[in-house]
């Protein structure tokens, strides 16, 4: 009965390719159903627009915009381009990759500061001198330093992504390991981000202060490759600097108009999946100019 069991499992591994997902769980089930209103959803946005640009009508200065003008300019040229599908899934990743991120990075940022009120009002200051009670504008946020040390030590406890996997194309020779071709490697983003060897034994706690010389003074000389929240190298997050000007206008805005602090039923939740979301929501209290909310 037992071998009779194992070659059973063993025949159903070897059908699905050890690849859960098939398996109609009810979580499975849910996420099927809402793969395909997410299609559906996106399928009808790209219809409408290809036929809005068919005509002169369209918006090409968007992400959505600009892919499908390239993709028709290459049909052209090549007579070959990306298929429906193929724009289908870059929208989903325009959505996981630029938007998610960049709201965990925020919720993230609200949270530390809840956490530290010090560095709450320092950042406070800092925005009311530079924009006082004026709109948000580019050239205002390049003068946010302190902002920007609060948004690096937020990235470096809670990055957007916990972990990053590379491929070896070739042979490669990486300090004293030679690696074949074909290894996949996965750098574990968070543990480097705590580890006491990098950045001290008070490497769990939130001090903006330690990126006060940049992100070299931070790492104590040991390089930037010790701080990965946008991954590194050629493969580096192509939206890096937008997710950093999304961050710095939202927070910007925030603390012109609000103070906050925890919500008595705040539970601290990181959730560690392909992004760092918190398990179960962020509760905070918001107070308008110092007044009660």
């Amino acid at each position: 009965m037992f071998v009779l069991c194992f070659c059973i499992v063993s025949e159903i591994h070897t059908l699905i390719g050890f690849n859960c997902r098939f398996i109609p769980t009810r979580a499975n089930r849910k996420f099927n159903e809402n793969n395909n209103t997410q299609r559906i959803l996106l399928m009808s946005i790209i219809d409408k627009r290809k036929k809005a640009m068919a005509i002169g009508e369209g918006i090409n200065n968007d992400l959505l915009g600009i892919l499908l003008k390239s993709n028709i300019k290459k049909i052209k040229e090549d007579g070959v381009g990306m298929s429906m599908e193929d724009v289908i899934e870059e929208c989903k990743l325009f959505y996981v990759a630029g938007s998610e991120t960049t709201s965990n990075l925020i919720v993230w940022t609200m949270v530390c500061l809840s956490l530290d009120q010090e560095w709450q009002t320092k950042a406070r200051e800092e925005i009311m001198q530079v924009f006082g009670n004026q709109e948000i504008h580019y050239e205002g946020l390049k003068h946010l330093n302190i902002v920007t040390m609060i948004l690096n030590e937020v990235l470096r406890l809670y990055p957007p992504g916990t972990m990053v996997t590379r491929a070896t194309h070739k042979e490669t020779q990486l300090g004293d390991m030679m690696i074949p071709s074909g290894v996949h490697i996965t750098i574990p983003i968070m543990h480097v981000h705590h580890d006491t060897e990098l950045w001290g034994e008070d490497a769990t706690l939130f001090k903006p202060e330690r990126f006060l010389e940049g992100i070299m003074g931070a790492t104590k000389g040991k390089g930037s490759g010790c701080f990965l929240p946008f991954s590194g190298g050629p493969r580096v997050c192509i939206g890096q600097n937008f997710a950093m000007i999304e961050a710095k206008t939202a927070i910007a805005k925030i603390l012109q108009r609000f103070s906050f602090e925890f919500s008595p039923s705040y539970k601290h939740s990181p959730f560690s999946s392909f992004t760092l979301p918190p398990q179960f929501g962020v509760h905070l209290i918001l107070r308008a100019d110092g007044l009660s909310p």
